[in-house]
């Protein structure tokens, strides 16, 4: 990662060779698969549904959304030496938070062990954005940054990419901190041989995550879950209620991946069959 800061062309040429595998990139938010998902579930899920909006609303915010996407493409090149640096530091606090039992489950074989270390990464990661998330909402200045997110009166899969460079940043730290500390955890359940489970060198889960989840979020497919898994897991179209302008959803379901962090800090709002909403910022 050292290299980055001798030479940032370096992180220019990475960054640039991304966008060329953009579609066909494993590691990619726009792998072709997850799209080809996205869509067939789209057709399945709401094959009579009406499009929110006017196609000029979706034109009117595709410049910013693509824009954002663009500039906050680069973090991970721009910012690699700090980011692992900051993976680093949290891989040893977990650790640290383990010195008692360390290596205890040291027998575990194969590819539990490495289920388990993805996960504890996956996990730990989630439960970072869910705080980065409820603070910026909470506070004054960081909502007067969030706003942008929640602004658009419609919804595509590059609204999840519609924040300043800054905030994503910051979103990006945590998680990354966070995803160390699981990684440290798992360090010290499993012995320190062991490493996250990956397919084609992505965690396993975040690749399950971008296939099945991911691009239904921001859209107007209302897809939901069982109740019962609605307390574990954030459908689409609860995320879609996070971003309704009405009062009685303002400040709810902030959570990305794990709603169960919503259900136990009391911010969960599940959704009803067929209950639409109209997007934008919250009515004041």
């Amino acid at each position: 990662m050292q290299e980055f800061l001798n030479e940032p062309s370096l992180a220019f040429d990475s960054w640039t060779q991304s966008m060329g595998q953009l579609l066909d990139g494993p590691s990619s938010v726009f792998w072709w698969p997850g799209l080809l998902i996205a869509g067939l579930a789209a057709l399945f899920f709401w094959p009579h549904g009406r499009v929110p909006g006017t196609w000029l609303d979706y034109l009117r915010q595709l410049p910013l959304d693509a824009g954002c996407f663009l500039a906050n493409s680069t973090l991970p090149f721009l910012l690699a030496p700090f980011f692992f640096w900051l993976s680093v530091k949290g891989s040893h606090l977990g650790i640290a938070l383990t010195a008692g039992i360390h290596g205890g489950w040291d027998t575990v074989p194969g590819w539990p062990a490495l289920a388990g270390c993805a996960a504890f990464a996956f996990v730990a990661g989630d439960f970072a954005l869910y705080w980065t998330h409820r603070a910026f909402h909470h506070f004054p200045p960081l909502w007067r940054a969030h706003r942008l997110h929640h602004a658009p009166p419609v919804l595509t899969p590059l609204t999840a990419f519609r924040f300043w460079p800054w905030e994503q940043a910051l979103h990006m730290s945590a998680n990354i901190l966070a995803q160390g500390v699981g990684l440290g955890l798992a360090v010290g359940v499993f012995g320190g041989a062991v490493t996250p489970l990956t397919v084609l060198g992505v965690n396993i889960f975040s690749l399950a995550w971008g296939l099945g989840f991911a691009h239904l979020r921001h859209s107007p497919v209302p897809l939901r879950y069982p109740r019962w898994l609605s307390f574990l897991l954030v459908s689409p179209h609860m995320h879609q209620l996070h971003h309704s302008d009405a009062e009685e959803h303002r400040d709810r379901n902030f959570a990305t991946v794990f709603a169960l962090w919503d259900w136990i800090f009391g911010t969960l709002t599940l959704t009803e069959q067929g209950q639409r909403f109209r997007f934008g910022l919250m009515r004041e």
